[in-house]
């Protein structure tokens, strides 16, 4: 569970099995939610309700973000990681060529991706200390702030110094997925490398909010371990964040795990209906964050999510080092998509769900 939290797995198991219907509907008839809310809202009980908490989450969507769709695009530089996480493409075991992007590489597909029409852009690296060091990364952040409106980071943990040169560099967010709160099974899955060390990687949002960053994304991997209890601690972690980076903003992902090459299988795969409940919980309860659908999930699914409760998309997306310009079709990365769509292509779906295109946050001429 998160090191804050202040309940036990067991308590927190207990509250979320015993929740009741009324329970459930008390809650959603509140006009502000607690983290006991969040409890009740993600249990058993609460999926009678699905149809009640689509039509709140819509509420709660529409109220702070509009109609109001951002998209964006990843842009992996490298593929090299000297971690051997099991559920992982990266993972520094598996044998095959690595692929870092020199500044020349990154601008062509910088230059591809600002063609298709995306104005914010997620830098996205494996962990490797030597080759994206934060020199690199803030040469990378220079370059890129003169194209782009929008820079985040999906990068190796930092310290609260590396991710200040960062965000002196052009960046202004930071993606970090926790990957599975439970400390036990997060030793497991993370036998070599120096992500092994859980509470540096947990810490990591706070070090970068400290820093100035002002979007911090957080997520767990669905499928590593039950779904409730590590959403449980992801809502615990955001109040955290809330509580002590107040000048930042909360971003939630729910990446489900997808088949990769090393053929890792989730011990506790998430459905589609479980999926839905837990992102329209969090819309719920913290109406205010931002919410990103990955492109892990099918067109239809991530349209529907947008219309309910995401307001962040991305489209189009590779990753793979170079799958933009330089290397044409393939396109052999860290995780399977399964929404291969264009730019064109998802812009379209928003507009015909009655939504607008949010290309960049601000224009710099003005």
């Amino acid at each position: 569970m998160f090191p804050e939290l202040r309940f036990t797995e067991a308590e927190i198991r207990k509250m979320i099995d015993s929740a009741t219907p009324e329970a459930v509907a008390n809650s959603l008839a509140k006009e502000k939610r607690n983290y006991f809310d969040l409890l009740n809202l993600i249990s058993p009980a609460a999926m009678r309700f699905l149809p009640q908490m689509r039509e709140a989450s819509q509420k709660c969507r529409r109220r702070y973000y509009g109609k109001t769709v951002t998209i964006y695009a990843p842009l992996y530089i490298s593929n090299s990681c000297v971690n051997g996480c099991k559920y992982c493409d990266f993972n520094i075991r598996h044998k095959y060529e690595r692929k870092s992007l020199t500044l020349d590489e990154i601008r062509q597909e910088a230059d591809a991706i600002l063609a298709m029409g995306i104005d914010s852009l997620l830098i996205v690296a494996g962990e490797d200390p030597v080759r994206m060091s934060v020199d690199f990364l803030c040469e990378v952040g220079r370059m890129l702030k003169e194209k782009f409106s929008y820079l985040s980071l999906e990068i190796a943990p930092q310290e609260e110094e590396g991710y200040r040169r960062l965000f002196e560099a052009g960046y202004e967010g930071l993606t970090l997925f926790q990957e599975t709160y439970n400390q036990e099974l997060y030793r497991e899955l993370h036998p070599v490398g120096p992500k092994r060390v859980y509470d540096f990687r947990v810490w990591s949002q706070l070090r970068a909010g400290r820093a100035g960053m002002r979007n911090l994304g957080m997520a767990f991997l669905l499928g590593l371990d039950e779904w409730r209890l590590e959403a449980a601690s992801l809502g615990a972690h955001a109040i955290y964040l809330q509580k002590h980076c107040f000048e930042s903003k909360v971003q939630f992902a729910f990446p489900r795990i997808t088949a990769t090459e090393g053929g890792f299988q989730p011990a506790h795969p998430v459905s589609d209906e479980d999926l839905e409940l837990m992102m329209l919980a969090f819309r719920i309860v913290f109406p205010e964050c931002g919410m990103t659908i990955s492109t892990r999930e099918c067109p239809d699914f991530r349209d529907r999510m947008v219309q309910l409760c995401a307001d962040n998309m991305s489209a189009a997306s590779r990753v793979t080092p170079g799958g933009y310009a330089l290397l044409a079709d393939e396109d052999v990365g860290q995780f399977t998509l399964n929404d291969s769509r264009s730019v064109a292509e998802v812009e379209s779906a928003i507009r015909r769900n009655g939504q607008e295109v949010v290309r960049k946050y601000w224009d710099r001429a003005l």
